[in-house]
């Protein structure tokens, strides 16, 4: 081999470990490997840069593929190749920019995620944390110098110079001022101190003597104790002679003696009472019978709002329905608030005197609305699908049809009252009312629409809640008993 030779093969050795030694530290691979990718997002990465390496526990298991900016140019998105195939990531998991020492490398502290939670699926972003920066506790430790500087020049004013040197010594010799000023005070409360000590003295030795007198004044009472015995002794005795008197009344009881006894042993007064029971049973079954009818009684209990379009006002009502079982015949009480109160005619006479001393009457026929409540107040007839009411209808006279299809769940009404209205037409109102449930339902129609010219006129739409018979009786007994 010439000279040329060898130093080729020398370069081409060269070459090869120098790849290799390139391949070890840049950790490269052939193809995708085993492992697999999973992106971070920190919010900064100062110091960090592609191939630094990923740790789980301080144990390297990957590197830093890729480093680019995040969405609309914040934080930043580090991809991350894991090699090491035990490794399993979990949702939940997380990253952290961490350092080796004070000053070492950075690198990518990986948290795998909770035990049991599952795998982390492939190319998924989790967020990332960054501790804080040497620069942040370098800028710390300045903001912090420059406030030691601000406090010893704040003290180097005060403290500082000939002015700061009379300051000290005016509070040390205020110090000692105070310090002469207590002493001063102890010596001269010094008397008052051993006033107060022998107080303390005399109260224990009166204290001492009390509890010798209430120990001679039980001594001598002993023998009233002694007679308190004695007289409870007498009590019982007594107790006992009175057991015996109870004794002897039961038993002329039971012999029939007196008014007591006749009354317990003679066969007539058993009877008396017999009849004396007979029509009391009379009258319960009376009562029952009252009481039956009134059971076959059922009430409907009702509230409702409508919504008028005209002038954005609203009315509430609160509605009793009385029927009777298997009778046609039906009341019906209803409360109702008015939108602009309830029309009261006034007549309001005067009476001019004029100079000439003729007088002149007149009569002022006002209409006013006052906001008071209206009442309604039915007698009503079911014939099938059709019921009539006649009435009071909103404190006015008047009547009503009711028309039921679809089992009573569909029902159209017609109302008509309130014929004294002067230069109006009667109060007409049409509304439909449909039921979703037995105790929910809508309602909606036109109110007033005879005076449509007049501009009273409006449509409503309104919804209400009912409640049967049952359910009141319900309610009535889940209530809390006292």
């Amino acid at each position: 081999m010439n000279a040329a030779a060898k130093v080729g093969a020398f370069f081409i050795v060269v070459l090869v470990l120098a790849g290799i030694l390139i391949w070890q530290i840049q950790g490269l691979r052939i193809g995708k490997g085993p492992g697999h990718r999973v992106s971070v997002e920190f919010p900064d990465i100062s110091g960090l840069n592609e191939k630094s390496t990923v740790r789980i526990s301080g144990v390297p298991v990957g590197k830093v593929a890729k480093i680019h900016l995040g969405k609309n140019g914040k934080g930043a998105i580090v991809d991350l190749d894991i090699d090491n195939p035990d490794v399993d990531l979990r949702l939940g998991a997380s990253a952290a920019v961490a350092n080796l020492g004070l000053l070492g490398e950075k690198y990518v502290e990986l948290l795998p995620g909770p035990v049991g939670a599952s795998p982390l699926p492939e190319g998924s972003t989790i967020k990332g944390e960054v501790p804080v920066s040497f620069d942040q506790i370098t800028k710390l430790a300045r903001d912090i110098e420059v406030d030691i500087k601000d406090i010893s020049h704040n003290l180097n004013q005060s403290l500082g110079g000939p002015e700061g040197e009379e300051r000290l010594k005016t509070i040390v010799e205020n110090v000692r001022v105070i310090t002469d000023d207590l002493r001063l005070m102890i010596a001269a409360n010094r008397g008052n101190v051993d006033a107060t000590v022998g107080n303390f003295r005399e109260f224990s030795a009166m204290m001492t003597k009390l509890v010798e007198r209430i120990d001679r004044l039980v001594a001598s009472n002993q023998e009233n104790v002694t007679g308190s015995i004695a007289n409870i002794r007498d009590i019982s005795q007594k107790l006992e002679t009175t057991a015996d008197n109870l004794n002897q009344i039961t038993g002329r009881i039971k012999e029939g003696e007196g008014t007591v006894g006749k009354l317990v042993q003679s066969e007539e007064t058993h009877k008396n009472l017999n009849d004396a029971l007979v029509a009391v049973k009379e009258g319960v079954g009376g009562l029952n019978k009252v009481l039956g009818s009134a059971a076959k009684i059922k009430l409907d209990l009702g509230l409702r709002a409508e919504y008028l379009s005209r002038g954005s006002s609203g009315k509430g009502y609160l509605t009793v329905n009385i029927n009777k079982e298997n009778s046609p015949q039906f009341y019906q009480l209803e409360l109702s608030t008015q939108p602009i109160g309830r029309r009261v005619a006034t007549l309001t006479q005067n009476t001019i005197t004029f100079p000439d001393g003729h007088r002149e009457t007149y009569v002022i026929d006002q209409q006013q609305y006052k906001d008071e409540l209206s009442i309604t107040a039915l007698f009503g007839y079911n014939l099938g699908p059709l019921s009539g009411r006649a009435g009071i209808i909103e404190s006015r006279g008047g009547g009503a049809l009711d028309y039921r299809m679809l089992k009573d769940r569909l029902r159209f009404t017609a109302e008509l009252f309130d014929f004294n209205r002067p230069d109006y037409s009667a109060h007409a109102k049409v509304s439909t009312r449909y039921y979703f449930s037995p105790s929910v339902y809508v309602t909606g129609g036109w109110d007033d629409f005879l005076n449509r010219s007049r501009k009273t006129d409006s449509l409503f739409l309104g919804a209400g809640l009912r409640w049967s018979d049952d359910d009141i009786k319900y309610l009535l007994s889940s209530l809390p008993k006292p």
